[in-house]
């Protein structure tokens, strides 16, 4: 094979893998990487089953039961009131991004929820907690 093919294949991958590099610059939606918007300080996806203060909990046996009400309609959450149980098994995220346990969820805390389960149309939700993440007070 000709020096000069390698040479130009050698040119052309390099030219694709900046272009590659260059496109996985992660920017926030607010504009300048790393500002932070009141959007997006909550770890949890946008949409929801529910997003809503925990104004009732419930402890038995290791599990809780929460009761969550949000704080005004929303198109990215799926219920207004919901009754969850979270079981020792759910994945649950803190603020900081790092696991917590069952023992930390408390009355008063924001919360946003992933259920299994269903609830009677867009008022209220009952179910399993698959995962849940304690948001910071915005």
């Amino acid at each position: 094979m000709n020096t000069k093919h390698i040479k130009r294949g050698v040119l052309g991958l390099a030219f694709l893998s900046t272009l590659w590099l260059g496109g996985c610059r992660t920017t926030s939606p607010g504009g300048s990487p790393g500002s932070a918007t009141a959007e997006n300080r909550s770890l949890a996806p946008q949409r929801v089953d529910i997003r809503g203060n925990v104004i009732a909990s419930r402890y038995a046996e290791g599990q809780v039961v929460l009761e969550v009400e949000a704080l005004a309609p929303s198109v990215d959450s799926r219920y207004q009131r919901a009754y969850v149980l979270v079981t020792p098994t759910a994945q649950m995220v803190g603020p900081d991004g790092g696991p917590i346990s069952v023992s930390e969820l408390r009355q008063g805390q924001r919360v946003a929820i992933l259920l299994r389960g269903g609830g009677q149309g867009t008022l209220y939700g009952v179910g399993v907690a698959r995962k849940l993440w304690v948001e910071d007070d915005i």
